[in-house]
Parts: C-alpha cells; sequence; structure tokens
C-alpha cells in the first residue's frame, strides 16, 4: 500500500510549493478568509471555480474559489475545507491540502489565504444555494486564454493588477484571477 505522504511528495505542485517561499500578509484591520484552490489529480489538472448564486448579498454571479470567512478558532486550511463542503458538498475526506499560496487582498478589505490542494479526477459534489454553477476548465485551457491586464489604484494609492480570463462565456477577474495567474505563470507545466 502507498503512502498518503510518498504521494503528497511526489506531486510537481507539492514540489512547486516546497521550492518556493510564501508571502503571508499582515492586514490586522482586513477580515481573515481562505479559499480552496482545487485541482483534480489528472494529466491536465481541472480547477475548481464556482459561479456564485444571484440571490447573495455580495459578489453576485462572480466567478470563485470555493471559500469565505474563517470562523473563530479556525485556521485557513480548516476554513476553505468547511467553506468547500458548504458550498459544493466537497468532503474533505476526498481532498489532499498541498499547502497555503501567497496571501492576498480584496479592496473591500478581505485578507484572502489561498489553500492549494488536489481533488479526485471526478470530485463528488452537490451545489448549495449560494453557487449557480459549476466550472471546472483545466489549467491549459486557462493559459491558453489570452488574459488582460490592468491596472487599478487603490484608495491608499496602491496600484495592483487586476486580470482576466475570458473562458468560456465566464469573466474570470478579480482576487480569482490574480490568484489564477500566480499558479498559471509561476506553477509546474
Amino acid at each position: 500500500m502507498t503512502d498518503p505522504l510518498d504521494a503528497v511528495t511526489a506531486d510537481p505542485w507539492a514540489a512547486w510549493l516546497g521550492e518556493r517561499e510564501r508571502r503571508a500578509l499582515h492586514l490586522p484591520e482586513y477580515r481573515r478568509a481562505a479559499v480552496l484552490v482545487g485541482l483534480t489529480r489528472e494529466v491536465d489538472a481541472r480547477v475548481l471555480l464556482t459561479v456564485r448564486s444571484a440571490d447573495l448579498p455580495t459578489h453576485k454571479g462572480q466567478i470563485s474559489f470555493p471559500g469565505g470567512s474563517l470562523e473563530p478558532g479556525e485556521d485557513p486550511v480548516q476554513a476553505a475545507l468547511r467553506e468547500a463542503f458548504e458550498e459544493v458538498g466537497l468532503d474533505p475526506a476526498q481532498v489532499t491540502v498541498l499547502g497555503e499560496l501567497d496571501d492576498v487582498f480584496t479592496p473591500i478589505g478581505f485578507h484572502v489565504t489561498p489553500v492549494l490542494a488536489r481533488l479526485p479526477a471526478q470530485p463528488a459534489l452537490t451545489l448549495s444555494g449560494e453557487v449557480a454553477q459549476l466550472l471546472l476548465p483545466t489549467l491549459s485551457e486557462l493559459r491558453a486564454t489570452p488574459v488582460t491586464r490592468e491596472t487599478r489604484t487603490l484608495p491608499d494609492g496602491t496600484r495592483v493588477p487586476l486580470y482576466r480570463y475570458p473562458w468560456q462565456g465566464h469573466d474570470i477577474w478579480g482576487m480569482t484571477a490574480r490568484v489564477l495567474h500566480d499558479l498559471l505563470r509561476d506553477g509546474p507545466a
């Protein structure tokens, strides 16, 4: 029987995480959140994205990773797994957490830790009312998508890049596109 730890260390994404220095943010005034960046265990991995319901109070219809605010006592991994279970029914037992990506922030005051994980090729998923649709683009499809880049100035004067990935009629932008951009640019091919 194969040791699950060996499977993680043999994963090219785990090796990539181990070779880089994670950039953490320290923004005490921002609300902490986490998202699950789930990649399927396939030669051309697919990334798990959701289209948020039009009935939600914020980010209606936007494309996102499963995720949300940390609850008291939770760390980012626990929050990402809980939120993925709540939003798309992803059983945490099906998930192999590889580690945390660079923290990102949103202009509306969230400090987000993306948690990179591997999922089965065909994960059993059930959508909650928060999710209108699942998207599972392959990494090669996203790499082939002509990304656009704009620069936005935050209220404090900081200039930040804003990426957009048009994929099959969907507009992937904002924090989701920023995390994807780093993953696609720097991660294993």
